[in-house]
């Protein structure tokens, strides 16, 4: 590209999200701005990305797609072309974002896993690997346990008990059919169970591994709280409170000791 080529070089940004369309699937924004495409900083314009992507999706093959919102970096494996309408970034802007980007730490498609966000009004989420585990088909208990889906595996082990004390052959037979419908709709149930909850779509993101995707939630919405979490601050405020509790109850404990000595005294 010729230096007043990239001089006059623009990023695209959502200007429009249809309803029906790809884009508005996978929660793009208005105002979201596509910063790379296979990890390659995208200033060829409308045309190319929507004919590279068109390509994509005949050879069945998938993408990344690179955007910034408010910001912050966020990642989706995309099969298609998005069907939004764009607008194009300033040359100031344009500068700007070719720098962040400079900075960024790059993974391979490979590396990255979609994950389905849900959350509620109270900013509680849920995160949601959109990639299949042999464990639920395998072994489902372990791995209800290991979404921490309590109450669903409670009812499978009653039932199983029950069944258990029917007939040996018919749990079995509910057994086979349980792993097959859990291998086959894992993903489909974490977000049905999520739904009933109380929680609703918001987002989908790429990330190496839950708790990446969950450092990410946190960047685009500080409140973002999760049920089950490494994060260090979450942890940090966690162990705050507890303490803080202590103390109250230490101090409650003390006041009622002098209290006690005061009326004796008396």
């Amino acid at each position: 590209m010729s230096e007043n080529n990239e001089n006059n070089a623009s990023l695209l940004k959502v200007d429009l999200v249809r309803k029906s369309s790809y884009a508005n699937s996978i929660f793009l924004r208005e105002g979201d701005i596509i910063i790379a495409l296979n990890n390659e900083f995208f200033v060829s314009g409308e045309k190319v990305f929507t004919e590279t992507l068109q390509d994509c999706y005949a050879e069945g093959k998938k993408s990344l797609l690179t955007i910034i919102r408010n910001n912050v970096f966020l990642e989706i494996i995309i099969s298609r072309s998005l069907g939004c309408k764009f607008v194009t970034t300033d040359i100031e802007e344009t500068k700007r974002l070719k720098e962040l980007f400079s900075k960024k730490t790059i993974y391979d498609q490979d590396e990255l896993t979609n994950f389905s966000v849900l959350r509620d009004l109270k900013f509680n989420y849920d995160v949601i690997k959109d990639e299949d585990s042999i464990w639920a088909g395998f072994f489902p208990p372990l791995w209800l346990a290991y979404e921490n889906q309590w109450w669903i595996l409670g009812f499978l082990t009653t039932l199983s008990m029950l069944l258990i004390s029917v007939n040996f052959w018919i749990f079995l037979l509910g057994w086979i059919i349980f792993s097959i419908y859990c291998h086959k709709c894992q993903s489909n149930l974490l977000r049905s169970f999520s739904l009933l909850s109380g929680k609703g779509f918001s987002l989908i993101i790429a990330s190496k591994n839950i708790h990446e995707a969950q450092k990410t939630i946190r960047l685009i919405n500080p409140k973002a709280k999760f049920k089950y979490t490494k994060l260090e601050d979450e942890i940090d405020n966690n162990n705050n409170n507890e303490a803080h509790t202590e103390n109250i109850i230490e101090k409650n404990t003390d006041n009622k000791k002098i209290n006690s000595q005061d009326k004796i005294l008396v």
